[in-house]
């Protein structure tokens, strides 16, 4: 029901008020709704460490075998039982017992203090593992990071030449309504733009790829977010022989194979002492009878236990230790061969996108300076639409390919820092 008089004053003023208001409401709400935060590389690689879930599983392992060292040493610790039954034969009263039982592992001929030593290599060698695992999610969210920049700039690139366009169709359009110049240019110049609009769509979703591949890299949800820290500028590098000396000594894959190759010869030390003597103490009280109060004893007991035949299981013990030692020390010789490699591969890398940024960027001048040649000349009525149109797709593939030799070197650094096993400071 209407409440207010046709004739009312101020109707039509309040009706547009509040339709004003509704407006702006939804504005702001689309806009925020929309409205994408910005994150530092360094922000997403302290969000990784803190939430990945193969860091995570690196900190489990690496308790798991913390656990198992407690776990080994109660094998040459004071343990003790206590036991209590109670039964009746026929003929006979109920009779009652319990005992309370201590044993102690005076000697087992230095087993377990190799064991000790062996599992103390198993720590050392997730903690590689683990530290693997961070250098690895660190390099993964910094490729996930220039991957995003490089399609943003990609995507603001596809936005300018839109914008150029559109521009140009405006211009041929006035220059065809006046005489000057023929349909065909109206008609290519709506053809590159409909290109443009296209090449657009694909870089936003390349974009929105990029996002979703942060996220991942991170190890949770970010949303919509906007890189803000830029390409890594040039800097000095290694030479091959110190790298290699850094590699050899930092990567973690070459730690962990020399702790697996030393556990390993502690295996076959281990296996021999299948048939060594053990010396043990244990003392025990007992309470039994069939009366209270009970009758009480006590007994202590040293044994000495020497194996004499085993059937070949020692023997055979020792020989598959021995194989997974020669193993190891292969599999040590295979990862120094992979360094050599990595390294070397690593550094051309760098040293090869890093050429490639000046010569981009004297690419980008040039067509700048070509473009603007081409667009002059045909508002002067001297050039053709094909000579703009070919200017404004050798601006934007040269900025695009600037764009790709500074992600390359960025990526290919970020490659190198894992490589020689920690990052540049």
């Amino acid at each position: 029901m209407n409440i207010y008089p046709e004739s009312a004053p101020g109707k039509g003023s309040l009706r547009c008020i509040a339709a004003l208001l509704l407006l702006l409401l939804a504005v702001s709400i689309a806009e925020g709704a929309g409205e994408a935060r910005t994150l530092a590389l360094e922000e997403c690689i302290r969000l990784a460490e803190e939430h990945h879930p193969s860091l995570e599983e690196a900190r489990a392992s690496l308790n798991a075998q913390k656990a198992r060292l407690d776990a080994v040493k109660a094998g040459n610790a004071l343990t003790g039982s206590l036991s209590a039954s109670t039964g009746r034969q026929t003929g006979s009263d109920q009779s009652y017992s319990t005992s309370f039982t201590v044993t102690k592992l005076l000697s087992d001929s230095g087993k377990n203090a190799l064991e000790r030593r062996s599992q103390g290599l198993a720590i050392d060698t997730a903690s590689e593992s683990q530290r693997e695992a961070v250098l690895t999610v660190r390099k993964g969210v910094k490729d996930a990071y220039y991957t995003l920049l490089l399609n943003g700039l990609k995507r603001e690139q596809a936005e300018s030449a839109v914008r150029t366009y559109e521009k140009h169709l405006e211009k041929a359009k006035g220059f065809y309504e006046a005489g000057i110049k023929a349909r065909f240019d109206v008609t290519k110049a709506e053809v590159d733009l409909s290109n443009a609009r296209i090449t657009l769509v694909s870089a936003e979703a390349s974009f929105a790829t990029a996002r979703a591949a942060l996220s991942n890299a991170v190890g949770i949800q970010l949303g919509d977010v906007e890189a803000v820290s830029g390409f890594l500028a040039p800097r000095s590098l290694p030479d091959e022989p110190f790298a290699v000396e850094q590699a050899m000594a930092n990567r973690p894959d070459i730690r962990s194979a020399l702790l697996k190759s030393e556990s390993g010869k502690l295996s076959v030390a281990i296996a021999a002492k299948g048939n060594a003597a053990t010396v043990s103490l244990s003392g025990s009280a007992n309470l039994s009878g069939s009366e209270w109060p009970l009758n009480d004893t006590f007994r202590a007991t040293v044994t000495l236990s020497v194996p004499v035949f085993d059937g070949g299981l020692t023997d055979a013990r020792i020989a598959e230790a021995r194989y997974g030692a020669q193993g190891a020390d292969a599999a040590l010789r295979r990862v120094e061969q992979t360094v050599l490699y990595d390294v070397r591969s690593t550094l051309l890398s760098v040293k090869e996108s890093e050429a490639r940024i000046p010569v981009a960027e004297l690419l980008v001048r040039q067509a700048e300076e070509n473009l603007t040649l081409a667009e002059g000349r045909y508002e002067m009525g001297v050039g053709n639409v094909l000579e703009v149109a070919d200017a404004v797709l050798a601006f934007t593939s040269a900025k695009v390919s600037l764009y790709q030799a500074q992600h390359d070197y960025s990526a290919s650094l970020a490659a190198l820092e894992k490589t020689l096993g920690g990052e540049f400071e």
